[in-house]
């Protein structure tokens, strides 16, 4: 991965040495999130004028990866803090978002997204959150079905669809709002410890110039960079703790010959498709849509740690040891943000390949 990566060796441990911990509590993981923190993760994406660092997308990705490798919890929570940054920033930004950028880099502010209801969502459907017309703004009514960390969030980067109107508006909404319920965090198969919730709007009311995006028929794609490709977060992260099961796996080889072969073909896997992650963000001609390469990590991240849990045998399985955890994390991918082609071919794949 380059010398940045090797740079971030000391947090990726301390990460590691947490992700146990946090996940057996499944309350919020105060310590992963200093650490975080601490390493200034938080302002790796906001630019500089605005107290960030302004990482370009490869050196993002790659840390992303890093960070998944040691608590695939931390990632999560990071890349939903810095899907709402860039949304902000998408904006253009506006004053509003100028305001906020500059309070999440100096730390007095948490931010998270609530978009799923205008993107891969079904859960109360595609008009899950709703924006009336009123004089000076809008009021919202509805769901937010998935919000991680909405308990910490100061702001949430959401979307609703227009009543009335064929049209779609991004809106920085502050918590404190009246109208705003946090709901309990979901009971979830893995990453409890993100405090993934559903977040409810009862006429809330948000000013004109809250309004990020829109009113726009497509937000999603008015909210995108020109050019960029999307959904490569999510894939960083699913290689990020492939790459923590295969190196797992590797120190089990190192007293079992049977496990090298396997765990080579892992390896050239992981570089393989490392290698079209990179090509994927740096746009290059010859790089495969980023729906290839999701669907390409979501497998690997899979058969890694499912091969490491075969690979512990009994002990893998207790809570205490991290192939149960990763087996289970790796869940994860096939249902967050996973658009219907990516999840029919993953279907596919399951039974064998050999439907029509």
């Amino acid at each position: 991965m380059g010398s940045d990566a090797e740079s971030l060796e000391p947090l990726v441990g301390k990460l590691a040495s947490e992700d146990g911990p946090a996940d057996l509590a499944g309350t919020w993981p105060d310590r992963l999130w200093s650490s975080l923190v601490e390493a200034r993760a938080t302002r790796w994406s906001i630019p500089i004028e605005s107290g960030g660092d302004d990482l370009d997308r490869s050196t993002l990705l790659t840390r992303y990866a890093r960070v998944a490798e040691g608590s695939l919890t931390a990632a999560f929570i990071l890349s939903q803090h810095d899907a709402s940054v860039r949304r902000l920033l998408a904006s253009g930004p506006t004053a509003t978002a100028q305001s906020w950028l500059k309070k999440i880099a100096d730390g007095d502010a948490f931010t998270t997204v609530g978009i799923s209801q205008l993107t891969t969502s079904q859960r109360h459907g595609s008009s899950a959150l709703t924006a009336r017309r009123v004089a000076g703004g809008y009021v919202l009514n509805g769901v937010m079905p998935w919000v991680t960390a909405a308990e910490r969030a100061a702001v949430i980067v959401t979307g609703a669809v227009v009543a009335g109107a064929d049209e779609q508006l991004l809106i920085a909404v502050p918590t404190d709002r009246n109208g705003i319920n946090i709901c309990t965090a979901f009971d979830l198969a893995a990453l409890q410890a993100s405090r993934t919730t559903e977040v409810g709007c009862s006429d809330v009311h948000v000013a004109s110039d809250e309004i990020l995006i829109g009113p726009t028929p497509d937000v999603m794609a008015a909210a995108s960079k020109p050019g960029g490709t999307g959904g490569l977060e999510t894939s960083a992260l699913a290689l990020g703790q492939a790459r923590a099961a295969i190196d797992a796996l590797g120190e089990q080889a190192l007293r079992r010959q049977e496990l090298q072969a396997p765990l080579n073909a892992l390896r050239r896997s992981w570089r393989d498709h490392w290698t079209l992650l990179i090509e994927a963000a740096t746009e290059s001609p010859a790089a495969p849509p980023a729906s290839r390469v999701r669907e390409n990590a979501n497998a690997l991240v899979g058969r890694a740690s499912q091969a490491y849990l075969t690979a512990r045998k009994g002990s893998g399985f207790l809570r205490s040891d991290p192939a149960q955890r990763w087996a289970r994390q790796a869940l994860f991918f096939l249902v967050w943000s996973c658009p219907a082609p990516i999840a029919a071919a993953a279907i596919r794949d399951f039974a064998g390949s050999t439907c029509d």
